[in-house]
C-alpha cells in the first residue's frame, strides 16, 4: 500500500513539474512515457474541485500499467499516432489521431502503444483537488 501511494506521488510530481514519468511495462521494463503540465485550475463553480491538462508522448511500445484516477472524469484526444486504450471487462478501443474519448470516474484502464511510432495524447480531467490524480491498481481478473 505505501509502495502505491510512493508511486502515485511521483506521478503526480512528475506530471506537476513537466518531468519525465517512467512507468513500469508488464515486461518489467521502463515505457518513458512523458508528461507536461499545461495548466491546474479551480473549477469554476465547482468548489473543491480542479481541472488539469496534460500532454503525454507515448514512445514506441510503451505500456502504462493498469489504473485509475480516483473520482476524476478524463477526456483524452490523440494528437499523433495510434494508442490503444483498454479498460477492465471491454475490448481494446483501437485510437487514431482525431479519436477521443471519455472515461468517467474511477474506471480501471490503462493504455498501450502498440506502434513503431511515438503517440502523442492531450488530456484533460475534472478532479476532486484532495485526490491523487492516478493510482495503480492490481490487474483486473
Amino acid at each position: 500500500m505505501i509502495m502505491r501511494a510512493a508511486i502515485a506521488c511521483i506521478a503526480l510530481a512528475a506530471c506537476i513539474t513537466g518531468e519525465s514519468l517512467v512507468l513500469a511495462r508488464d515486461t518489467g521494463d521502463h515505457s518513458g512515457v512523458s508528461a507536461q503540465q499545461l495548466f491546474d485550475e479551480a473549477l469554476a463553480g465547482e468548489e473543491g474541485k480542479e481541472v488539469i491538462a496534460q500532454t503525454y508522448v507515448f514512445p514506441a511500445g510503451a505500456v502504462l500499467p493498469w489504473h485509475i484516477h480516483p473520482g476524476a472524469h478524463e477526456i483524452a484526444y490523440v494528437l499523433e499516432g495510434d494508442f490503444t486504450f483498454e479498460r477492465e471487462g471491454a475490448p481494446p478501443r483501437e485510437m487514431t489521431a482525431g479519436d477521443a474519448d471519455y472515461l468517467p470516474p474511477n474506471v480501471v484502464h490503462r493504455g498501450l502503444n502498440k506502434s513503431d511510432r511515438p503517440v502523442k495524447l492531450f488530456v484533460v480531467r475534472i478532479k476532486p483537488k484532495d485526490q491523487p490524480l492516478v493510482e495503480e491498481v492490481p490487474l483486473p481478473q
